[in-house]
């Protein structure tokens, strides 16, 4: 996977391959742990059918003026791959 998002961004987007479905992600995790103790962790199905998946999003949030990191699940996915993903952020694709 190739991560296109530089440092320090609000989000993050990894590319797995044009060619390749989720059904190659055999070993992928997502695990995100904090200070307090509480953890979190995702691993999505390896399902041949799905071209794009969106996981989750990370990002920054002021708190009592405090800058704080979140995390928001999505959990979802598109069969006609990055066409569909940008198609339902508004972006059209021809």
């Amino acid at each position: 996977m190739t991560p296109l998002s530089p440092p320090g961004a609000r989000g993050g987007v990894w590319r797995v391959g044009a060619s390749l479905t989720c059904g190659a992600l055999t070993h992928a995790a997502l695990y995100m742990d904090c200070i307090t103790g509480a953890a979190w962790t995702f691993q999505p199905p390896a399902d041949p059918e799905v071209r794009a998946l969106a996981i989750a999003e990370l990002y920054r949030h002021t708190n009592h003026g405090q800058p704080i990191w979140k995390l928001r699940a999505i959990g979802q996915d598109w069969t006609d791959g990055l066409d569909g993903l940008t198609r339902a952020h508004g972006v059209n694709v021809t």
